[in-house]
């Protein structure tokens, strides 16, 4: 390769700037023009395509001619140097977990974070002498898990009350109440 010397045309150029127009890497205009006016700098880039041609011919050729067999055969060797995956159910359970390992994860994480704040803000069991701090707290258990009212006596200011019904079936309690207005002659 050529380098620009001092005592040469400094309009000329160097080898490597000559390969890389021919290899598109370089794209000057100037350059454009210089190969038109220097037939020699011409003749180097026709040859740098010529060999880059054939270069590219034989490679492909070499790889037009690896038959089919030995391909398949290289293939088969590098399948046999991974390692085959066991069949077994712990094997599947471990293939599945590894697929779906970060949703379990974030459900993991989840219900603990619900867990921890269910025993945080639950609430405590009072202590007899001392007044209740979670007395505020409404109580969250399922109907049917509650303790079924009994309703006796309705106070009614101005009236009175009768309960006529107090019953328990499978929705729940049921109470029916009379009320009559005191004052009213005509409601007793």
């Amino acid at each position: 390769m050529s380098r620009p010397t001092s005592d040469r045309d400094p309009g000329a150029r160097s080898d490597l700037e000559l390969m890389e127009h021919a290899d598109g890497e370089r794209d000057a205009a100037e350059l454009a023009a210089h190969l038109d006016r220097d037939p020699q700098a011409r003749a180097k880039v026709d040859a740098i395509h010529q060999i880059g041609e054939l270069v590219r011919a034989h490679l492909e050729l070499s790889a037009d001619r690896v038959h089919d067999a030995s391909f398949a055969a290289m293939w088969r060797r590098i399948d046999g140097q991974l390692v085959a995956p066991t069949t077994g159910v712990w094997a599947r359970v471990s293939a599945w977990f590894d697929r779906y390992r970060s949703h379990v994860i974030t459900g993991a994480v989840s219900a603990g974070a619900v867990a921890a704040l269910a025993l945080i803000f639950r609430p405590g069991t009072p202590d007899p002498g001392f007044p209740a701090v979670g007395s505020h707290v409404i109580d969250v258990r399922p109907a049917a898990l509650r303790a079924t009212p009994e309703i006796d006596a309705l106070d009614t200011p101005g009236g009175s009350s009768t309960v006529v019904i107090n019953m328990d079936d499978e929705d729940g309690h049921a109470a029916v109440i009379w009320v009559t207005d005191d004052t009213d002659p005509e409601a007793i």
